[in-house]
């Protein structure tokens, strides 16, 4: 089980780290139905962890001589809709095509920096504005966090759309960039 939780305290990141029970357990102490008793799960887990949430503001540089870094080295987000995973495989390819490009090593690693940074840059940034779940953001803040039957009664499937397109263009998802990437070269 998973339980999102602003803090006010910073921590060290530490993924090993004991939760404490006393810090959640009131948000899931009424969870409790007649096939499954969530909170008495909680309460008798043998182990609870608190999971830091790594995002880090965008880095400038990705290069040093013959490194380069990718994925959470480079563009630590929010852990959200596979966003991280994605960015990193769209980093490894685009690494392989400047590799495949370029005639030196340090050519392709600044035209794969060239290519990635800014890319990501935007993507960690509208990770924390409109994260891939402002839909479930967007349609919770329009049925006041009520059941609902029908949810085009709230929103409109043109509406839905548009934020999702609006997303993928951002992390680079969309129809249009990925067919622009169709050519092998990022």
């Amino acid at each position: 089980m998973f339980a999102e939780i602003e803090g006010d305290r910073p921590t060290r990141n530490d993924w090993n780290r004991p939760g404490r029970l006393e810090d959640f357990f009131h948000i899931y102490q009424d969870w409790r139905f007649d096939w499954f008793d969530i909170a008495d799960m909680i309460e008798t887990a043998e182990t609870i962890l608190e999971y830091p949430m790594v995002d880090r503001d965008p880095v400038e540089c990705w290069v040093f001589d013959r490194v380069a870094l990718m994925g959470d080295a480079a563009h630590p987000m929010y852990p959200r809709g596979s966003n991280g995973a994605a960015q990193a495989v769209i980093d490894a390819r685009t690494l392989a095509d400047c590799l495949d490009a370029h005639d030196t090593v340090a050519a392709a690693l600044g035209a794969y920096q060239d290519a990635r940074l800014p890319a990501t840059t935007k993507v960690v940034l509208a990770n924390r504005a409109n994260p891939p779940d402002i839909i479930n953001i967007r349609v919770e803040e329009l049925v006041g966090d009520k059941p609902f039957d029908d949810l085009d009664a709230y929103i409109s499937q043109d509406e839905l759309r548009a934020l999702s397109d609006q997303y993928k263009d951002i992390a680079g998802f969309s129809a249009e960039a990925l067919q622009a990437r169709g050519d092998g070269k990022p």
